[in-house]
């Protein structure tokens, strides 16, 4: 299994001012205290490969109760809106038409540069280690259309390219090369079988990671790769900040599995995991900005002595580590049907 330390990984929210992401959060906000006010209807969900009887109350965030999994470390929602409630939140809600048409509208070069070639690199790469004879591909990411475009105009052995995440007709239109066919999660394996599935941000908003994955898994062919994204809570930042981390929000982040319940959802003999990579740039950064917002926390005396005061080559030499043993918030994995 491969683990990749220092690449430039980071997320959208990484790429605005903090201006803008703060307006962001306080349309998440509002937008949760009038549109679930009533949560009669929400689901209850696990985490794949949790023990239920291991799972105990963790914070609460907007009012949704988080719960971790004290085996594998893992953080969850356990209550949480459907998929259709859920889709028609990323269709019409407030805080999800400013991240659409203000936040991934601005400084769209820097976007480019620092996310979408990064990532495009990463994929093109591992089809070609894993799978160079892939023809079919599926991305059901959160926004992902400039990546798909990336990758249609560079990867000409891709025959079939589906863009089928539950909005993707919000993305962009039907191409010659990309075909825009927004589908929910029971219908995916009908799209099948497919050589590569794209996940970037999926996981982590996914109404039921169990039934999501299982659903990957009747999708791919035997030998087909997933190449999925998503925080996890065993890194640094989240486990030093915990309900303070500026990182869980539903519903964005409404799964945050730990690298060992990552590896429990890939599990053999179905899956084998190609790499697991924790390659995040921010832990010490984040948590940083968060004691000197908040100094009079009491927060332990370890963690101000490895973050506050430290020169630029110590940060690097600090990253590298946590990235090295898996320990930063931001998880990347490639994975491989095995049968």
């Amino acid at each position: 299994m491969k683990t990749v330390v220092s690449v430039n990984e980071m997320s959208e929210l990484d790429l605005k001012p903090s201006q803008m992401v703060s307006q962001w959060r306080a349309l998440v906000e509002a937008e949760f205290a009038t549109r679930w006010k009533d949560r009669s209807q929400w689901t209850t969900t696990e985490l794949p490969g949790c023990n239920p009887q291991q799972v105990t109350l963790a914070f609460e965030k907007c009012g949704v109760t988080y719960s971790e999994c004290k085996s594998c470390g893992s953080l969850f929602a356990p209550s949480r809106p459907s998929e259709d409630a859920l889709a028609d939140y990323y269709r019409q809600s407030a805080p999800a038409r400013f991240m659409r048409e203000q936040m991934m509208s601005s400084g769209t070069q820097a976007r480019r540069e620092k996310l979408i070639r990064p990532r495009a690199d990463w994929i093109e790469a591992g089809i070609s280690e894993y799978v160079p004879h892939a023809t079919r591909l599926v991305d059901i990411s959160a926004h992902g259309r400039e990546l798909l475009d990336l990758l249609a105009s560079e990867t000409r052995t891709l025959k079939t390219i589906l863009a089928a995440g539950l909005i993707a007709d919000l993305d962009g239109v039907t191409t010659a090369r990309i075909k825009v066919l927004p589908t929910c999660v029971a219908d995916l394996p009908s799209l099948g079988p497919v050589d590569v599935i794209v996940a970037i941000d999926a996981l982590d908003r996914a109404f039921d990671c169990g039934k999501l994955i299982k659903a990957w898994a009747q999708l791919l062919a035997p030998g087909g790769i997933v190449f999925a994204t998503v925080p996890v809570a065993s890194g640094f930042e989240i486990q030093t900040l915990w309900d303070r981390s500026p990182t869980i929000l539903p519903p964005d982040k409404l799964n945050l599995p730990s690298v060992i319940g990552l590896q429990q959802f890939f599990a053999k003999p179905q899956w084998e995991i190609l790499e697991l990579s924790t390659p995040g740039m921010f832990d010490i950064e984040i948590v940083h900005n968060a004691i000197e917002l908040e100094p009079t926390v009491r927060w332990p005396r370890v963690v101000r002595s490895l973050v506050e005061n430290i020169d630029k080559h110590a940060h690097i030499s600090l990253t590298e580590l946590l990235q090295s043993q898996r320990l930063t918030s931001f998880a990347r994995l490639i994975v491989r049907k095995t049968f």
